[in-house]
């Protein structure tokens, strides 16, 4: 069992580049957070324009529990995320993403605590939960993330990843397991690296219906929100020219750096998988995909996905 939520350590890795115009927002929403026991991991990716350290400082409402990290060099933002996970020691109980952008709910951090009250500190445990998608100045909701019926296991994270990042809280066996990993020399993202691997280890996957950040939308951010008819179109699109088909090579060839961590469960479903992937021969290609039980989250994308497998398009 956890210790009582309020005295919980609680570690924010927050990825920085170039995002002075909205950072003092995001910091305010940290700051303001009903759960006190908090402290801030600035990862700044070697930014072509210095962080506003001054503005920073003088807004923070806790001495001495925001910390600014300036990168030699620009490693992206998924390295950076992944390796400040890596880089921020083991004394805290959990460990929260944040990207530069956005606004927490004053809660966000206590609901994710509250719902990992009676973990199990042997397990790793990694919590996700909605966001309100809103205009660039934040004055208006415009949507929500989706909610996500089946389960988030190691099926599904070998196809997809539905943890979006900025609502991402590690317990500290998740952190140590995650940071065994962070050896390969590129990711697709942090987030789904963490879905991927937490999984695959055995660890639990836990997702909450509530929306707890405001996602700003603007023209700089790397990953829109999802849910338009025009980001369903260009997931087609990057399936149909060959985009997918690269996330999934590199997913496996990372993951099978780290195939000592894998449940033996979950080992069987990546080397079917993988194995299907492979095959020509079209019989034997759907049997072993049958088998290794994977699957999205929707219906109409597993039928693509099966009629891209088919046709070696995955």
């Amino acid at each position: 069992m956890i210790k009582n939520n309020s005295s919980s350590r609680v570690a924010v890795i927050l990825g920085f580049y170039n995002g002075n115009k909205y950072i003092l927002e995001q910091i305010d929403s940290i700051v303001c957070q009903t759960h006190k026991n908090i402290s801030i991991f600035i990862f700044d990716d070697n930014s072509s324009k210095k962080i506003i350290k001054d503005e920073i400082n003088e807004r923070q409402k806790f001495k001495n529990q925001i910390k600014i990290i300036t990168r030699k060099a620009n490693i992206g933002y998924s390295k950076n995320f992944l390796h400040g996970l890596k880089e921020v020691k083991d004394n805290f109980d959990y460990y929260a993403f944040c990207d530069q952008d956005d606004i927490w709910e004053k809660d966000k951090i206590e609901e994710a605590l509250r719902t990992l009250k009676n973990e199990n500190k042997l397990t790793a445990y990694l919590y996700f939960s909605r966001t309100k998608y809103y205009n660039k100045d934040c004055t208006k909701e415009i949507g929500s993330s989706k909610i996500f019926k089946r389960p988030a296991v190691f099926r599904n994270a070998i196809l997809q990843n539905i943890a979006g990042g900025n609502t991402i809280v590690l317990n500290n066996k998740a952190k140590e397991i995650i940071s065994k990993t962070i050896k390969c020399k590129d990711y697709i993202s942090h987030d789904w690296w963490c879905y991927l691997i937490v999984s695959a280890a055995g660890g639990k996957i836990i997702f909450n219906k509530k929306r707890t950040v405001r996602y700003r939308q603007h023209d700089d951010n790397l990953i829109g929100m999802n849910s338009s008819t025009f980001e369903k179109l260009k997931r087609l699109f990057s399936f149909i020219s060959g985009k997918y088909k690269y996330w999934l090579d590199l997913n496996i060839r990372n993951l099978k750096q780290n195939e000592d961590i894998f449940s033996e469960e979950n080992l069987k479903v990546l080397n079917f998988f993988s194995n299907a992937r492979e095959l020509r021969n079209p019989l034997r290609k759907f049997a072993l995909f049958i088998n290794s039980g994977v699957y999205r989250q929707s219906k109409i994308e597993n039928i693509i996905l099966t009629i891209g497998l088919l046709l070696n398009k995955i």
